[in-house]
């Protein structure tokens, strides 16, 4: 005969505890579990994007690098080239493709065509009007401007305004806008007018001249040589046309800035888990030319 033994409420209550100690813990360990595969995944997660941003903040610096290169290039011979500047584009891009694809992104660009620039920070219509071309700088030995249609540019209530200013405030400022077809030039300091001149498209700053032939002051160098001063242009969006600055920083290194014309080519980026377009506005020549 088969014996049974009696379990008794003592040994019931033992075992609920036992199981209710055995499932806690596998609750616990369930989820230690699930964080650490949540945390993997974000912290993979986040190195991708992290791997894009860097991939293409590259993409977008070489990118303009190539395109004042092909600028250059397709000016060797004194007028511009717009053969050369396609083929050394087209060569870029190419080369760029092969090395983006090592890092398993297919990379491509779009648009070369020149445009007219606007005088806002990135050259485009939409662009910000009040920015600052160069900082710390310790004299200009070139500043030119030129506006080649003036019913483009602004009237006397927004006019394109390129001031020169130190921690102390303004040293120089110049004021440009449409007066009956022409372009009316306003010279100021910290306090005065210095000078008003009309101009029918082009005027050289630190040359003193309009136009090409016609002789002026505009009391650039005596109001801001050595002043530790920086060039920044104002309602940019009120004019299209052309600018180049150069000359010696504090640091005493050159600057060079120069924007004859604009690009916007898109740069695609395409992996297997994201796809990125971002236009990139470029100046031509751009700075630091040689």
């Amino acid at each position: 005969m088969i014996q049974t033994k009696k379990i008794n409420s003592d040994d019931k209550a033992q075992l609920l505890l036992i199981a209710g100690f055995a499932v806690g813990v596998g609750i616990v360990v369930l989820t230690i579990m699930l964080n650490n595969v949540i945390y993997a995944s974000n912290i993979a997660s986040e190195a991708s994007i992290d791997t894009s941003r860097y991939e293409i903040a590259n993409a977008a610096q070489i990118t303009t690098e190539a395109y004042e290169d092909a600028y250059r290039y397709a000016t060797l011979n004194g007028s511009f080239n717009n053969t050369d500047f396609e083929n050394y584009i087209g060569s870029y891009s190419e080369m760029a493709e092969k090395n983006f694809a090592m890092s398993g992104f297919t990379y491509n660009i779009e648009n070369n065509t020149l445009n007219e620039a606007y005088f806002t920070r990135n050259g485009l219509a939409g662009g910000r009007d009040d920015w600052t071309v160069i900082k710390n700088i310790n004299t200009t030995s070139g500043f030119a401007v030129e506006i080649p249609d003036v019913s483009r540019l602004g009237n006397s209530t927004n006019s394109l305004t390129i001031a020169i200013t130190n921690r102390s405030g303004l040293l120089w400022s110049l004021d440009l806008y449409n007066s009956s077809g022409n372009i009316n030039i306003t010279v100021s300091d910290q306090s005065s007018v210095i000078g008003t001149y009309t101009a029918s498209s082009h005027i050289n700053i630190t040359g003193d001249r309009i136009d090409f032939s016609t002789p002026e002051n505009f009391y650039f160098n005596s109001h801001t040589d050595g002043g530790d001063y920086s060039i920044n242009i104002l309602n940019g969006s009120n004019a299209v046309g052309y600018c180049s600055f150069s000359g010696t920083q504090t640091s005493g290194d050159p600057y060079v800035f120069a924007r004859y014309w604009i690009v916007n080519p898109s740069v695609e980026m395409t992996s297997g888990e994201m796809r990125i377009v971002r236009n990139t506005p470029i100046s031509l020549p751009g700075r630091n030319i040689g």
